[in-house]
């Protein structure tokens, strides 16, 4: 099971050998067969792993499978994922080293112009040269991105869709906390073995609040690991060539992650 940036793909085999997606509704995506027929997969031993807010989404699964009469996964891996979203940072401006270069940050919601068909990805051009790998007013989701850290409008949109920029509709607590994992471990609903991977120097995301993900977790009895990548290091900063040479540290960390989800599954 693995997620990056709010894709979430959550793999269980079916009887045919093909892996099914089942999602919410009882609608499946179309099946993909594996290629190799040596490797077996177990339904009952699954992790999940995200980047960004895709780690936000692995980490909803320690709580919203119930929901489904489905087991949460044996652990999660988080990459610098939002973990706090009680924090007052979302409803401030946020304005993410550069992008003021790519996108205004007194653009107005009467300058964004968008069609109808869903956002689903980050797709900028590579002749964009998309900031920090992913800032680019050519691609949709970047741009709508920039305009919720520029304008502190990132819970309106997670919470209520675009729609909500018009300022009608207000964030409620109740809503925020349904969605927000610090608040789900401090209310005793999450139990799953997290390890959490987040750089100091994340423009986009605080540290502290995996600082405070972490700390609650090991308050409340939660097996948790926390990483804090040093050197410079930023949000996607796995992503790209030759990172792992640009950051040794979080090549550690990274392959310490990977090795705390192993050991869950592997007998």
């Amino acid at each position: 099971m693995t997620t990056s940036g709010d894709t979430i793909l959550v793999l269980y085999t079916g009887g045919d050998g093909q892996l099914d997606v089942p999602l919410e509704g009882g609608i499946v995506l179309p099946s993909l067969p594996l290629a190799r027929k040596d490797i077996h997969l177990d339904g009952e031993k699954v992790v999940a792993v995200g980047w960004s807010t895709g780690g936000l989404l692995a980490m909803s699964l320690a709580w919203k499978s119930a929901d489904f009469d489905i087991r949460p996964p044996e652990a999660v891996l988080a990459f610098y994922s939002p973990s706090d979203y009680g924090d007052p940072f979302w409803t401030q401006p946020n304005i993410p080293e550069g992008s003021e270069k790519v996108f205004p940050v007194e653009a107005d919601w009467d300058s964004m112009v968008f069609d109808r068909r869903p956002i689903t990805a980050y797709n900028p051009p590579a002749s964009a040269q998309a900031a920090g790998g992913w800032m680019s007013t050519q691609d949709p989701r970047s741009k709508l991105a920039l305009y919720m850290n520029h304008q502190g409008k990132t819970l309106d949109v997670l919470l209520h869709g675009v729609a909500a920029l018009d300022g009608h509709r207000q964030v409620t607590r109740e809503e925020v906390l349904a969605v927000s994992p610090l608040a789900k471990v401090q209310q005793n609903l999450y139990h799953t073995p997290t390890f959490i991977i987040h750089p100091r120097d994340d423009d986009l995301i605080p540290w502290q609040q995996a600082e405070r993900m972490y700390e609650a977790l090991s308050e409340k009895g939660v097996d948790a690991e926390l990483r804090i990548i040093d050197g410079g290091a930023k949000h996607l900063f796995d992503i790209g060539k030759c990172w792992e040479k640009r950051c040794p540290q979080g090549r550690e960390a990274v392959q310490e992650g990977f090795g705390f989800l192993e050991k869950r599954v592997c007998c």
